[in-house]
């Protein structure tokens, strides 16, 4: 029996949620998926000039696990700077002790040690519950067979595999990195497609 994932801590968001490059318009940009672990990762690694060792201890992982988190954020931010696509940041497999939320009325990020119903700065109650991102489309997803994986230009939608990120597979036909049907960063493309027309 395989031995389960560990969650990898992550200590502190970003006060983004991605980057697109300039000239495009968002609705015409394949996006690719950045976990938070991924950018915590070369956060220390890159920013604070932390060692893998000393990394992998904050992350509480080993360190050839630090080492595959970071290889695949290199490899998607290369995707994204070479092939001119938008990074947008949610999800993955990590642990934070906080609640981390992002108001939907004056897009600041607010950190709380509680669970928050409004913004701190604007006092909007449309926050979006950032570290619950994932469970909210697991549990989305749970009674519909796992869900499914698409590739947003060509339409091609395929049963997800468990365990298997939907960025990690390729469209048949195109051959661009699928999304996850109905996240968060799905149902955003979609809105920024439908203002655009």
């Amino acid at each position: 029996m395989a031995r389960p994932k560990r969650k990898r801590t992550v200590t502190r968001p970003p006060p983004m949620e991605g980057f697109k490059p300039f000239g495009i318009p968002i609705a015409d940009l394949e996006p690719v998926i950045l976990f938070y672990e991924e950018v915590e990762a070369i956060r220390l690694l890159d920013y604070t000039g932390m060692t893998q060792a000393e990394a992998a201890g904050v992350m509480d992982v080993s360190r050839p696990t630090l080492t595959r988190i970071y290889e695949k954020a290199r490899r998607t931010i290369a995707e994204a700077l070479v092939e001119g696509k938008a990074i947008f940041i949610e999800g993955g497999d990590f642990h934070t002790t906080e609640f981390w939320y992002r108001c939907e009325s004056c897009f600041k990020l607010m950190i709380s040690e509680a669970e928050q119903k409004v913004c701190q700065y604007c006092h909007s109650n449309e926050i979006r519950h950032l570290t619950r991102t994932q469970i909210k489309i697991k549990e989305e997803h749970q009674h519909e067979d796992g869900g499914f994986c698409i590739c947003i230009d060509c339409n091609l939608r395929i049963p997800h595999q468990e365990g298997v990120p939907c960025r990690d597979l390729a469209c048949k036909q195109c051959g661009r990195s699928l999304m996850r049907e109905n996240s968060y960063h799905h149902q955003l493309y979609l809105k920024k497609k439908e203002e655009k027309s």
